[in-house]
């Protein structure tokens, strides 16, 4: 008899646990609805963001300037702000075995950033702090379009021989 009650207990108590668990687990879902499905799509750079081998040329024939294409996407519900940074891709990492001589110094490229055709950006490559080419904002489950362009200042030198790599890549804030 004595271990029949014990046993009850012990059962009671177990399935006040159970409700009370499966209470504080419903609660922490329901606070955090959709966020574990839109986590990692927040913000994303489609096209690769690779601006890749490139042979920049003078600006004295706008329509031989090529135009490189990328976009923002958020996937949340959520708006976000976010950065356009520009870094210079490493060597290592690029596999048409150019070297330092072979690429354009940051003096001599002149850019130029488009976000749903206006201009947002635009100087030379040098001037850019930070590797910061741009901040923005963007609404819930939107799109940001981008180009951007790249060509040479006066002052580029042997330029039949030089390109350069860059990577562009996006950074909530």
């Amino acid at each position: 008899m004595k271990n029949k009650a014990i046993f009850r207990i012990a059962f009671i108590s177990i399935m006040i646990f159970i409700v009370i668990a499966t209470y504080f687990w419903y609660l922490y879902f329901k606070n955090h609805e959709g966020e574990a499905l839109t986590e990692n799509v927040r913000l994303e750079i489609a096209n690769n963001g690779r601006v890749n081998y490139i042979n920049a040329v003078p600006n004295d024939d706008p329509s031989r300037i090529p135009t490189y294409y990328f976009r923002v996407n958020n996937g949340s519900n959520d708006a976000i702000k976010y950065d356009v940074l520009l870094h210079k891709a490493n060597l290592s990492d690029v596999s048409d075995g150019c070297s330092e001589a072979t690429l354009f110094l940051d003096n001599e490229l002149i850019y130029e950033l488009k976000r749903d055709n206006k201009v947002v950006a635009k100087g030379i490559i040098s001037d850019i702090r930070n590797n910061l080419l741009y901040t923005a904002s963007i609404s819930a489950n939107s799109n940001d379009m981008y180009s951007l362009r790249v060509w040479l200042t006066d002052k580029a030198e042997n330029s039949l021989s030089k390109h350069y790599h860059y990577i562009i890549d996006i950074k909530e804030k």
